[in-house]
């Protein structure tokens, strides 16, 4: 074999995860990690002063702009060492990591499952505005709907990856 030739994969060797797949692993992780962060900097303030004058909104953003850079930069890199592990035991990456018809199906089941849980807390979010509650609460309820519907979103996709839908 020379240095540019792939071999397929062996029957009973474990088919790597698709670009997608680890895309939705990576970004599970990182919401998880970052919203706990968040909540671990929030609720102790919460819970010490009135929620009216907790300082909320910087670690928000921080949470927000870290979870989707991290998303990103965690993409790529699972991607490059995957496609060089997988080069380095001879199989072609571009085969059998690139994206294919089952991937699209699984994107668009997870969206419909995680549209349910953000829709509702959209409502919530209506709800809390309609009521006048402090906008501690109303931007508290849209970013745990939000990381509600990424984690059902990702809880979804995984499932259907390793038990098929």
């Amino acid at each position: 074999m020379t240095e540019h030739e792939f071999r397929a994969a062996e029957d009973d060797e474990r088919s790597p995860m698709t670009m997608d797949e680890r895309a939705v692993w990576v970004s599970l992780v990182v919401f998880v990690i970052t919203t706990g962060a968040y909540l671990a900097v929030v609720v102790p303030r919460a819970l010490s002063q009135p929620v009216d004058e907790v300082s909320w909104v910087t670690p928000m953003l921080w949470a927000i702009g870290i979870s989707v850079v991290g998303t990103i930069v965690g993409s790529i890199v699972a991607a490059i060492g995957s496609a060089v592990g997988l080069a380095a035991r001879g199989r072609d990456p571009e085969l059998e990591l690139g994206s294919d018809e089952r991937d699209k199906e699984i994107n668009r089941l997870g969206s419909r499952a995680s549209y349910g849980v953000v829709s509702a807390g959209m409502l919530a979010v209506l709800v809390l505005a309609m009521i006048d509650a402090d906008t501690f609460w109303i931007g508290n309820a849209a970013f745990l709907f939000g990381f509600l519907g990424t984690v059902t979103d990702c809880v979804v996709k995984l499932r259907a990856y390793r038990r098929g839908f």
